[in-house]
């Protein structure tokens, strides 16, 4: 019972540092020409809001995937494992520090006025949710899935706002997918990257066509072409690529 708790106050608390962050990165800079103490508050204050309904929408869709696959996912800050900072200094001499990804996204907001953003701050990690399958693992695919599970309810969450005329949203929601698509370490990415690499090339080409798109067109006719444009890119990638052509014989 106490390590149930104990796991639940930790992923509380995560939720609410990834909130605070992301709050902070997205509000540092209000885009008035004229700013005062109450703008910038009430600026904040909005921020928050939409921030926090943002994450509950990408968290809502890694629960419901990790309960589809009887398993259970924990939300969190994303760190960098001790093997990997290891890895790097010995490889690339750069210390990555344990929590380097909130460390580069307040330097940035810092560093740019808060006109550049980096979210890849928050991951998830799943378990199996009965005893009684105590001797099975969580594949990769359903990581993979769960991860795609999420990045579609933050595309939801996009049109959402866009539907209300919601810029904030809609800035959050794009810079919030573009983080959960980095193919790096234990980000949400990463675990698509290392299912398939064909699979991460189609969600990461249909996700920024889908970005670029849905601010020039409808969101139907930007979810039907950039599927259009997704699915030729990665048969490109597939035959030239992957199997470098072989695949298909000698007349293609």
């Amino acid at each position: 019972m106490k390590k149930i708790y104990s796991r639940l106050s930790k992923q509380v608390l995560d939720s609410l540092v990834v909130i605070i962050l992301l709050t902070l990165i997205f509000a540092y800079n209000d885009r008035k020409e004229v700013t005062t103490i109450a703008s910038w508050t009430s600026n904040v204050v909005l921020t928050f809001v939409v921030v926090t309904l943002s994450v509950l929408f990408l968290v809502l869709g890694y629960k419901l995937a990790a309960r589809y696959y009887g398993n259970t996912i924990t939300f969190k800050l994303w760190a960098i494992s001790r093997e990997e900072g290891i890895f790097s200094m010995k490889a690339y001499h750069i210390p990555l520090t344990k929590y380097f990804g909130q460390i580069l996204a307040i330097f940035l907001t810092l560093i740019s006025s808060g006109l550049v953003y980096f979210t890849a701050i928050s991951t998830f990690s799943g378990e199996i949710k009965s005893k009684r399958k105590k001797f099975r693992q969580v594949t990769g695919y359903e990581s993979a899935m769960t991860s795609i599970m999420g990045l579609v309810f933050s595309f939801m969450a996009l049109f959402f706002f866009k539907s209300v005329g919601s810029e904030l949203g809609v800035l959050i929601n794009t810079w919030i997918i573009v983080g959960n698509i980095i193919p790096f370490s234990s980000l949400p990415g990463a675990y698509i990257a290392m299912k398939s690499r064909t699979s991460y090339i189609f969600v990461a080409a249909l996700s920024v066509f889908l970005l670029i798109l849905i601010g020039v067109l409808s969101i139907k006719a930007a979810v039907a072409i950039a599927l259009i444009l997704a699915v030729i890119l990665t048969i490109v990638y597939f035959r030239y690529m992957e199997y470098k052509g072989k695949i298909f014989g000698d007349r293609f």
